[in-house]
């Protein structure tokens, strides 16, 4: 199930990605066979009018050859307006010299990733940073509707702590549920997914080190085994299909 995205973050994330599919001489059509989704939903991601689950964004960036952290900056010639955090405070301090030399990000000027699910990503550096992510995830109350049903690879190494709410992790084989304070750390390239079961909003906080020489993405829709364990794995009222 997709959300569909109105605000200006969507539509820059699209056109980020329609510039880098340019860029790799790719078609719509060709994207969307190559990540497993339909020629439409490509159109209508890069048109801004709906967004890709965690595992298809990950695909994208590893076969266009970007990273995720340049979907949070503007393509070329585009300028668009930052819709404020959900809970910012929308009259933030006066600008100073720390917010001018980008060491301060004030939370109204963050730059969103919205995606399907009902999450969000909010970076939560004032500028890219080489080989790491830091972000808020932000996850939407579940109401029963589904949430993340594919596992993830990737290159790299994760640590994630739960500011509110609960949220219900998998990796590898192993479920838990993490609860405010609650932390994790581990292999990106371990199989993993993460849902909001619950009837409340989830804040997560995470923080991505890349390490390319641990390879390229994978996916676990080329594994049998774990296929079979996202089929057969109970919902918790918040398990899912795919887009």
């Amino acid at each position: 199930m997709t959300e569909t995205p109105t605000s200006d973050a969507g539509k820059r994330v699209g056109e980020r990605i329609r510039e880098a599919r340019t860029e790799a001489n790719l078609s719509v059509r060709e994207l969307a066979r190559q990540i497993d989704v339909s020629s439409s939903h490509v159109s209508q991601v890069e048109r801004g009018l709906a967004s890709f689950s965690v595992a298809a964004l990950y695909k994208v960036v590893s076969l266009l050859g970007i990273s995720m952290d340049s979907l949070f900056e503007e393509p070329r010639g585009m300028t668009v307006e930052h819709p404020p955090a959900a809970d910012a405070d929308p009259q933030p301090e006066s600008q100073g010299p720390l917010d001018e030399s980008a060491v301060v990000l004030r939370a109204i000027s963050r730059q969103v990733i919205p995606l399907s699910s009902g999450r969000r990503w909010e970076r939560l550096t004032p500028k890219p940073e080489v080989g790491t992510e830091f972000i808020e995830v932000v996850y939407e109350p579940s109401m029963g509707r589904p949430t993340q049903s594919e596992f993830v690879q990737h290159a790299g190494r994760e640590f994630g702590v739960v500011i509110e709410g609960s949220l219900t992790v998998e990796v590898g084989f192993d479920r838990t549920v993490l609860h405010v304070g609650d932390s994790i750390a581990f292999d990106s390239h371990r199989p993993h997914r993460f849902w909001n079961a619950t009837s409340e909003w989830v804040r997560t906080v995470w923080f991505i080190l890349d390490d390319q020489s641990l390879g390229e993405s994978t996916y676990t829709r080329d594994s049998a085994a774990l296929a079979a364990l996202g089929r057969s794995a109970p919902t918790h009222g918040g398990e899912g299909q795919r887009e």
